[in-house]
Formats: structure tokens, C-alpha cells, sequence
């Protein structure tokens, strides 16, 4: 475990470098917390250092199998170091601000903190940073740890050598080499077109980040309303899709691999679901009850709701736009969420459309039982051992659901809640939970709920970004002795 102690020592480092800069900014507007953010910043390098200098000339590899434990101690690590500064800046208790910064660095959204106007600028950007790393941490994440190893079935395995050029002694190191310039060019290249649209710096870049890391948490509490006109919603539409889509297909497009690009259907399907969910949308809207919106708002606002579902973004256009929208439809779009290789939450895609596939070639089986037809998805092959990994995956997370949603419900007002609760936050789109599903229902914000219920939420908010199938391996001892 030397290599896993070296990334997260190096890790915490880089953390500490962002806590440094949250002092400056508190200290720039004479805001209180400054020498919080400062002492947080000077433990945790300390803290890293003596780690890093314990273990930086023994011999370590970072294998597979400590490539897994160090996914599952940054996600689990960072927040209770980013909850420090939260507890000192705010009214929030320590349970709370940890829980809160585990719905930032998951891009879950916020759980505790609604009245933005009254949060230190400082620790609104700290959240806004933590949110930022969590969508990055979950692209290296995929790209040199579970795309590789095929974790429950994610596209093949050459998906690292293809996406990196790279041999099979692919690092995380090299995946950071590879995801950060994109990942950061795409959130400065948002930033700037929403400057140009008028918003303040501050906002461009906490809308930037929560567009490309598909999170919830906003810089501003009107959120997107308060920028209404059409050109900020059209720039977030667009890099909302940049975060959900698979960023090998963003590749194959910068280098106009155009035809291979086409074949990938997993971002075809989703921008077609993001099309007919928004079409179905705008006509609720159009022809709402409550009062009919004009058609081309109904439709920017149709297809705005229906991207930030796919994607598992979690902003809605305006207040009801989730509710407009059946609770049974809603669920099933996040609990699918959006492209392998990205940001979005959920199982993604590529997994439904296997599943879908395989369902299909039974129900052919029936009537041409000697048949035999060629296991692919697009240009990508799918093979039996994917396959079976696909539907174990599905299963562990139904089973993983329906666990959670039991423990949680004593603590609920309905058994319905609870499994939405449960459902978005395993999915990483909490504001789906707060989106009044039940009117007649007073449904409690996470805060809120006992501290076991608060537990289970955050784990339920960790293994979506980690993978279930990671946690149950790293729990199976017998894996651990090979």
C-alpha cells in the first residue's frame, strides 16, 4: 500500500493548495474563517509531507488492486478534511458540514446550505472547488482504473489503451496527464462565454464547474432562473452534455475520427434521449394547467430539464420543472444517467443498451433458437464475460437499493421517500429528491434526518461515484490474498 499512500499524500497536497487560495479570497474580502481555512491548509500539508517523505524511496507499484483502495480513500478521505473549513465558516454542525462536502465532492448537490446569500464567498468557492475535484476525480477514476478493468462491464478493456496510446503500465498519473487539460480547458472555455454573457467571474466559474462535473450546486441561490435569457441556457446545455458524454467519443471527435465517433451509439442514444425527454417536457409546459408557457420558451426550458436529468446535473430551468414531469419517468432517466467515461451519475447507458441487447437476442432465441448472431453495440464488441458482469452489476445495484432504502425508511415520512432518497443520491442528483414529488407529503431535507440516516446517504452518495462492485471486491478478503 506504499503507491496509495504516496498519490494520497500527493493528493492532499494539491487539497491543500486549494484551501491556501480559500484563505486568500476570505482574506481578500475580509470575510471571518480566514485562519481556519489557513490552519486546515498548514495540518494537511504537514500531514502529507511526513507521509509522502515516510514513503517516497520505498519501492511501491500502484497494481489494480491499490489503484481500487486509492479510489476508495480519496473518496472517502478528502470530504472529512473539506468538512473542517464548513463546520468553522458556517452555522452547521460537524455532521452536517461533512455530509455537505460529501454531496459537493460526489456532484450529488447541496443537501444543507440553501441560503447562499449568508455563506462566506470563501467557503461557497471552497464547496464549488470540492464539486469541481469530484468530477474530475471521477473521469481519472474511470479512465485508469475501472474502464480498464472492465468493472461491471464497462466498455472493453483496450478502452485505456485506446484512449491513451499508451502500453498496459498506464498509471493514474498518466490518466491525470490526459483527463485534466480537457477537463479544465472545457470549464475555462465555459467560463469565459458566460462571462461574455454578462455573468461576474465568481458565477461564470461556479456555473462552469457545475456544468462540466454534472453537479447540483450552484454560486447563485436563484440558480439558473436568475440568468433566464437563452444564451446561458444554450451555453449549459451544451458543456452539461460535454460533462455526460463519454470523453474517449470527445476525442474521437477532436481528432475528427468522425466515422468511428458514430459508431459509438451510447452518446448518440443519449442525446436522443435528451431530445425526445425535452420535447415531452416543453409540451407539459406548453400546455400546463397552471399557466401555459409560450412555445419557444416551453422548449428551451423542456430541453434544458431533460439534459440536466440525462446528465444527472440535477438544475432545473425553474421551480416544478422535475415535478411537471412523471416521478416513475424521472427515476428511471437518472438511475440509467448518462455515458460511461464521463461525469453523470448512474449506470450508465452503455449498460442499459447491453442489457437491452441481450434481452433482445433471448427473445430471438424463441422463435430461431440455432441462430447465431454476433454480440456487438455499435462498433463495440460485447462478450459473454461483459455481459454476465453487466447484469451482476444491475443486480448488486437493485439489491444495494432496496437495502438501503429499508434501512432508511424509519426514518421517513413514507416509504416512498425514502426510496427516492436513496435512489438520487446513489445517482448522484439529489435535487431530484427536493423537487416536491408529493405535496401532500412534508419530505425532509437530508440535513435533517437522524445521523444513521445521514450515513447511509452519504455511502449511498460514495458508491455511486465508486462503484459498487469496487467496494464489494475490496471487502472480499480472498481478493486481497492474491
Amino acid at each position: 500500500m506504499i503507491a496509495v499512500a504516496r498519490h494520497s499524500a500527493q493528493t492532499a497536497g494539491v487539497m491543500a493548495g486549494f484551501l491556501l487560495l480559500s484563505a486568500l479570497v476570505s482574506l481578500f474580502r475580509r470575510e471571518p474563517g480566514a485562519d481556519v481555512f489557513l490552519m486546515t491548509a498548514l495540518l494537511t500539508v504537514f500531514g502529507a509531507g511526513a507521509v509522502f517523505l515516510a514513503v517516497r524511496n520505498r519501492p511501491g507499484r500502484l497494481d489494480r488492486l491499490a489503484a481500487y483502495g486509492l479510489l476508495l480513500v480519496l473518496w472517502v478521505g478528502v470530504p472529512i478534511i473539506a468538512a473542517v473549513p464548513i463546520a468553522a465558516t458556517t452555522t452547521l454542525s460537524p455532521m452536517h458540514a461533512w455530509l455537505e462536502a460529501v454531496a459537493a465532492f460526489t456532484t450529488t448537490g447541496p443537501v444543507q446550505i440553501h441560503d447562499l446569500e449568508n455563506v462566506p464567498r470563501a467557503t461557497l468557492g471552497w464547496l464549488l472547488t470540492l464539486q469541481w475535484a469530484g468530477g474530475l476525480l471521477t473521469l481519472v477514476g474511470f479512465v485508469a482504473v475501472l474502464g480498464p478493468a472492465g468493472i461491471g462491464g464497462l466498455p472493453d478493456r483496450s478502452a485505456r489503451a485506446n484512449l491513451l496510446a499508451a502500453t498496459q503500465q498506464t498509471t493514474l498519473d498518466d490518466a491525470l496527464r490526459l483527463v485534466l487539460p480537457v477537463y479544465l480547458g472545457a470549464t475555462l472555455l465555459c467560463t469565459f462565454v458566460l462571462f461574455l454573457l454578462g455573468m461576474r467571474l465568481f458565477e461564470a466559474l461556479g456555473f462552469a464547474g457545475a456544468a462540466l462535473s454534472t453537479g447540483g450546486l450552484l454560486p447563485d441561490a436563484d440558480g439558473i432562473a436568475g440568468y433566464g435569457h437563452l444564451g446561458v441556457k444554450a451555453v449549459m446545455i451544451v458543456f452539461m452534455l460535454v460533462g455526460g458524454t463519454s470523453l474517449l467519443w470527445q476525442r474521437m471527435l477532436l481528432t475528427r475520427r468522425f466515422r468511428m465517433a458514430l459508431g459509438q451509439y451510447e452518446n448518440i442514444v443519449l442525446f436522443a434521449l435528451c431530445v425526445g425527454l425535452g420535447v415531452a417536457a416543453a409540451a407539459i409546459g406548453f400546455r400546463s394547467p397552471e399557466g401555459s408557457l409560450s412555445l419557444p420558451f416551453a422548449l428551451e426550458d423542456g430541453l434544458f430539464t431533460a439534459v440536466s436529468l440525462v446528465t444527472t446535473t440535477g438544475i432545473e430551468p425553474h421551480a416544478g420543472a422535475f415535478a411537471s414531469l412523471p416521478v416513475t419517468l424521472v427515476l428511471a432517466i437518472v438511475f440509467i444517467g448518462g455515458a460511461s467515461f464521463s461525469t453523470a451519475g448512474g449506470i450508465k447507458i452503455y449498460r442499459a443498451g447491453v442489457m437491452v441487447l441481450q434481452s433482445l437476442r433471448e427473445l430471438e432465441r424463441l422463435v430461431h433458437p440455432s441462430a447465431v448472431h454476433p454480440r456487438r453495440l455499435g462498433q463495440q464488441n460485447v462478450t459473454l464475460q461483459m455481459m454476465k458482469a453487466i447484469w451482476i452489476m444491475f443486480g448488486v445495484a437493485c439489491t444495494v437499493i432496496g437495502a438501503l432504502t429499508v434501512a432508511l425508511a424509519p426514518a421517513m415520512p413514507s416509504f416512498e421517500a425514502a426510496f427516492v432518497a436513496v435512489l438520487t443520491a446513489l445517482s448522484n442528483v439529489g435535487p431530484v429528491y427536493a423537487a416536491n414529488w408529493q405535496p401532500q407529503v412534508n419530505w425532509p431535507d437530508w440535513g435533517a434526518l437522524p445521523a444513521y440516516a445521514q450515513l447511509i446517504l452519504a455511502l449511498a452518495m460514495i458508491l455511486g461515484r465508486l462503484e459498487i462492485l469496487v467496494v464489494l471486491g475490496l471487502a472480499n478478503f480472498a481478493l486481497w490474498r492474491r
